[in-house]
């Protein structure tokens, strides 16, 4: 098999350059000479996640569809901590992608799953407070194009950006309550009434009919708390207006037949 690199990065000082091999083997070369300087020996998969330390220039990151997370420290060229990603009941799943924190203390990685994974030192109870599952409710609703080959949401036929804040559902897409939906950006200060979806029954690929949200229990401006617009209310009674006198000349020229007139008149 003749190597191929997948993935290349420099650590924090730029003194070092880490390249991933599709033999599942990462490389440390010097940046200045090109000289190789290690050979990390861990991964069984292709790695796609090398991401360096913010400002401890020793330690680079590495993860691969393996579903293993490593800590390097680069200078050695030895691993100082070690994470498999065992999913009970369905194997190992391949992380995708992996950041550190500002502060280096902590760092976060995406799987194959759907999974946020969150590593670092303290307690886990700040993050207790939101669900397991968190998806919005049009993550997976389908897409159209228009005329002008622009994309529009099938069920609203609305732009994708100009849509309302979606809300948070679980993996069967059933709402979460109120107090998570104020965490979506648009709705910290909405009205609790305001955040309580719509529900209908929605027919999914295979045929399966679910219930599901299918979008806003009220209009955008009843939720946005924004007073009816006055101009709105003038067009609107012009418009009936319009259609009163429209109906009754319709009345006017009909009794006007009747009557055995050639050419019905107005008063």
């Amino acid at each position: 098999m003749k190597p191929k690199v997948t993935m290349i990065a420099w650590n924090q000082n730029d003194n070092y350059v880490i390249t991933a091999v599709n033999n599942h083997l990462l490389k440390v070369w010097n940046s200045c000479t090109g000289q190789l300087l290690h050979d990390l020996v861990g991964h069984a998969d292709e790695v796609f996640v090398l991401e360096t330390h913010p400002f401890d220039s020793r330690i680079m990151l590495s993860a691969g569809h393996d579903g293993n997370i490593f800590i390097w420290d680069i200078t050695k060229g030895m691993k100082t901590k070690h994470y498999f990603n065992m999913i009970e009941g369905q194997g190992h799943g391949a992380v995708f992608d992996c950041k550190f924190s500002p502060d280096g203390q902590h760092f976060a990685c995406t799987d194959s799953h759907g999974h946020l994974l969150i590593f670092g030192f303290g307690c886990s109870r700040p993050y207790e407070k939101i669900p397991d599952q968190m998806f919005f409710h049009t993550d997976y609703r389908p897409l159209i194009r228009d005329s002008n080959n622009y994309v529009l949401d099938e069920q609203t036929q609305q732009a994708p950006h100009l849509m309302p804040p979606p809300f948070l559902v679980d993996v069967d897409g059933n709402p979460h309550p109120t107090k998570y939906q104020r965490l979506v950006p648009g709705r910290e200060n909405c009205a609790d009434e305001h955040l309580i979806p719509q529900l209908g029954y929605v027919a999914t690929s295979d045929g399966e009919v679910v219930e599901q949200v299918i979008g806003q229990q009220t209009v955008d401006q009843d939720e946005q708390g924004l007073e009816p617009s006055i101009l709105d209310g003038m067009i609107r009674q012009l418009q009936l207006q319009q259609d009163q006198r429209i109906g009754a000349d319709q009345e006017s020229a009909s009794s006007g037949l009747q009557n055995g007139e050639g050419t019905p008149r107005r008063g």
